[in-house]
């Protein structure tokens, strides 16, 4: 198959498009098990209907009928490989244009408007379990592509996550070739499909942080990241400053490196920084407020070594402590 054939065969009408045509009502792929029923009424879409020949299911999105609100199993990747389309996601409106993609974690609520007959959307769908090996031994990152990752592969993550890329066909050349090249392999597969498709897998991924790095307009987890923050700085006050960056983060379930981003990002300190300054306003607190002698102040406020302890303390106030509790 080549490019030509398969813009065609995108285009043209598959059989639950011949019927929505028609009805304009949502019909199902399978035998209507694949939604099954949850305790809060949206119905989740169960992966086992998809992953029978792989790890990686490239399919088109049928049109002119909307899809009521659902969840998946599954990792999904939306890309609006023609015209455009409207999606409620986790109680958000998204609009994807041609080139966009979304990148959705598991048990995302979200629905889609009907698409029309030059909408072509092409959903790429990731089991977690086995999608995860080939990330599990890359070097992590702090961007949000990383993040996604880190939180999608972990069973003790915050739902609703997803990420919009602003991949315009004309910006981002290698990625569109990329999705190209993978929808050659899921409509005409050989032998050889199943293990390339999750073979280009890790690469689609870089070059989503390559758009994203690029485009930074559109950040769906903002809200989340101002609480994170807010809760981690109420954490490590109750700890006194006394707690590790890695130590943060496992509470929080973020990577180390992401979480340090964060903080930054919100901040404007590293954890370094925030934990050093920290620990100085409360040596500073105790030199006014008691009589505790200097060494037991450092110590008290986090610090093994009385000579660093000073250095610092001079460096933040402009006073030794001896000075800076004489003049208190």
């Amino acid at each position: 198959m080549n490019r030509t054939e398969l813009d065609t065969l995108v285009r043209s009408l598959d059989p639950v498009e011949r019927i929505q045509v028609r009805t304009r009502e949502n019909t199902a792929d399978f035998d209507g098990g694949e939604l099954a029923a949850e305790p809060d009424g949206i119905p989740r879409m169960q992966g086992k209907y998809f992953f029978g020949d792989g790890d990686v299911h490239i399919r088109k999105h049928h049109r002119f009928a909307a899809m009521p609100v659902h969840k998946h199993d599954f990792i999904e990747l939306n890309y609006m490989y023609s015209g455009s389309c409207e999606q409620s996601i986790g109680g958000r409106s998204v609009s994807l244009r041609e080139g966009d993609v979304c990148l959705l974690d598991r048990n995302v609520p979200h629905s889609i408007a009907p698409l029309g007959e030059d909408d072509i959307l092409i959903n790429i769908l990731l089991r977690q379990e086995t999608i995860a090996p080939l990330f599990r031994n890359e070097a992590p990152g702090d961007g949000a592509v990383e993040s996604f990752l880190s939180h999608a592969l972990s069973e003790s993550r915050r739902p609703g996550r997803f990420i919009v890329f602003r991949a315009g066909t004309g910006e981002n050349p290698k990625l569109h070739e990329l999705i190209l090249s993978m929808m050659l392999e899921a409509f005409a597969p050989d032998v050889h499909s199943a293990g390339l498709l999750r073979h280009y897998v890790p690469i689609l991924f870089i070059e989503l942080k390559r758009v994203y790095e690029l485009d930074l307009n559109y950040d769906p987890e903002a809200p989340i990241r101002r609480g994170a923050i807010a809760e981690a700085l109420a954490f490590m006050e109750e700890k006194n400053g006394n707690c590790t960056l890695a130590e943060l983060a496992d509470r929080f379930h973020f990577h180390p490196k992401y979480m340090g981003s964060l903080l930054k990002n919100q901040t404007g300190s590293t954890f370094t920084e925030w934990i050093q300054r920290h620990r100085l306003d409360r040596a500073a607190r105790l030199l006014k407020e008691t009589d505790v002698g200097v060494e037991e102040v450092a110590r008290l406020s986090g610090y093994e070594s009385l000579g660093f302890f000073y250095r610092k303390f001079k460096a933040r106030f402009g006073r030794t402590p001896h000075e800076y509790r004489r003049d208190s």
